[in-house]
């Protein structure tokens, strides 16, 4: 009877108990807990009830692993294909609406999830407005088409990379060029050669052979500025070491000027003051610290022309003086007394004028000169050379500079004995040759250092080495203004602010 005069029931729907209705049916208490999958069946076909059997056919199957995915494909696996091919042809006409095709499946591809891979829509935009910029720049076209086909933002930026390496290669090949030119102009050369002047003229000098290429390319590196260098060619090898070749000449043809400037002073009774004057020649301004620097040189100059027995250009006679004797080794004197005919005073010489010699230097003893070492940078021009000229040749460019070697190719290293002096006295060998000025007032140089480090530490109430030093070229100045007057009276120091660049070399071209 109930199964022919069903009974509908308006509570059903809030009922809590085990029976519940199908399609207006008394579903048994069985089927309950399956109701939702017999919703799901009649969903699909409403035309007639399913049977309890054809329901539970179909609860078995709500219930597969598979039938989630069965239910929601839509497509066939051809189509699928297809649809796939279709989105990622790279040749898809940029014509057709970007809306255009059907919904494909999302892919688990982690491209799909990375926001810096492009979808297919993105893509055509991205090409149509790459179209417009090229057309409005007039460059190709195919070009951006085919950076777009990268296919993301990291492959472009690769592919970025690359491209400005290109360019900055052949920019820098071209910058190199311009670089070399530069500095192979004759322009560059003379004011190379105006600054490298300034620097050995330089009254604060460390030395003029003994490691100055080195320290001077390391200066002009840091200064590129002052030198009109461009900073761009310390990163090239080759430029670096042509430059470098170009400040060894220069260097080489300045200390030969600056020699043979000297040596014309002793002959012409010129005074100290005035041969700065001729020294600088505009290059710099000169003041009294460079007077007692250059004093100081052609003192030197002086004692290494007796060393070396050199007289052809001036007579001994002409060189020597009574105020030499502080500085003269033992052998020197000899050799001006049996000369000359005078007293030396070799009753009253002392091996160490350091401690006996109050305000001198014996410049060719060991204790104040210190080794000499035979390892040199660069090349030197002939001592006596003139020619301003950057690329000056003659006979002897390059002794000086170079490092004397063994035979095993070590640069060898001189060290002279307390009662050598160093330019072959009492069979020993010489060191000091002709050639050899520039070693010889390097020596001379630490000499004078080690004396004023010395005296310092025997006053002991802390006056500064450098005071010491100091003093010492100023009392070599004033013999030198005794013995060369020349014509002209000392004049009055005005305070003139030296240019910048001066004022740089002269306090940071030092070395220890």
């Amino acid at each position: 009877m109930l199964q022919r005069y069903p009974v509908r029931s308006n509570s059903s729907s809030r009922s809590t108990g085990a029976s519940r209705s199908v399609n207006g049916m008394l579903a048994p208490p069985t089927a309950v807990s399956r109701g939702r999958s017999c919703s799901i069946s009649n969903t699909q076909n409403n035309s007639r009830p399913p049977s309890v059997s054809r329901s539970a056919g179909n609860i078995s199957r709500a219930h597969s692993p598979l039938s989630h995915a069965i239910t929601i494909n839509h497509a066939s696996p051809d189509q699928t294909d297809v649809l796939s091919r279709r989105f990622a042809s790279p040749n898809d006409s940029l014509d057709e609406p970007i809306s255009a095709g059907v919904r494909r499946q999302r892919s688990s591809s982690t491209d799909c999830n990375d926001p810096s891979m492009f979808t297919p829509g993105l893509t055509k935009r991205l090409k149509l407005y790459a179209m417009k910029v090229a057309e409005e720049k007039g460059v190709d076209k195919d070009h951006l088409v085919d950076f777009i086909d990268t296919g993301g933002i990291a492959y472009m930026l690769v592919d970025l990379k690359a491209t400005m390496m290109l360019f900055s290669a052949a920019n820098r090949k071209s910058l190199l060029a311009d670089i070399k030119e530069l500095i192979e102009s004759k322009d560059f050369k003379s004011g190379l050669q105006n600054r490298l002047t300034a620097c050995v003229l330089s009254p604060n000098l460390t030395a003029y052979v003994n490691d100055t290429l080195e320290h001077v390319m390391e200066f002009i590196k840091k200064n590129s500025e002052i030198f009109k260098v461009p900073p761009f060619l310390f990163e090239d090898i080759e430029l670096t070491a042509q430059l470098s070749t170009l400040v060894s000449e220069a260097l080489s043809c300045i200390r030969g000027n600056v020699k043979a400037k000297l040596m014309s002073s002793i002959i012409k009774r010129s005074s100290i003051i005035d041969t700065a004057r001729s020294l600088s020649h505009g290059c710099l301004e000169v003041d009294a610290s460079h007077w007692n620097r250059y004093a100081f040189l052609r003192r030197c100059l002086r004692i290494f022309l007796i060393g070396t027995s050199n007289y052809k250009s001036i007579p001994l006679k002409d060189i020597y003086s009574p105020s030499l004797l502080p500085s003269l080794h033992r052998d020197l004197r000899v050799k001006v007394g049996d000369a000359l005919g005078v007293d030396v005073g070799l009753d009253d010489f002392d091996s160490d004028p350091i401690v006996e010699g109050g305000g001198h230097v014996d410049e060719n003893g060991a204790g104040s000169m210190g080794d000499v070492e035979g390892g040199m940078n660069g090349s030197n021009a002939e001592d006596d050379g003139t020619d301003p000229n950057i690329n000056h040749n003659g006979p002897g460019d390059g002794d000086e500079d170079e490092p004397e070697r063994d035979l095993s190719g070590v640069a060898e290293k001189f060290e002279l004995d307390p009662n050598d002096s160093g330019f072959g006295g009492n069979g020993k060998r010489a060191v000091f040759t002709s050639s050899k000025f520039w070693r010889f007032v390097d020596a001379s140089l630490e000499g004078v250092r080690k004396m004023g480090k010395a005296e310092a530490e025997e006053l002991g109430d802390g006056t500064p080495a450098e005071n010491i030093v100091r003093n010492i070229l100023v009392e070599y100045f004033q013999q030198d203004l005794a013995e060369f007057p020349g014509k002209r009276t000392v004049p009055k120091l005005i305070s003139v602010a030296n240019p910048q660049w001066q004022t740089k070399i002269q306090t940071d071209l030092l070395w220890q």
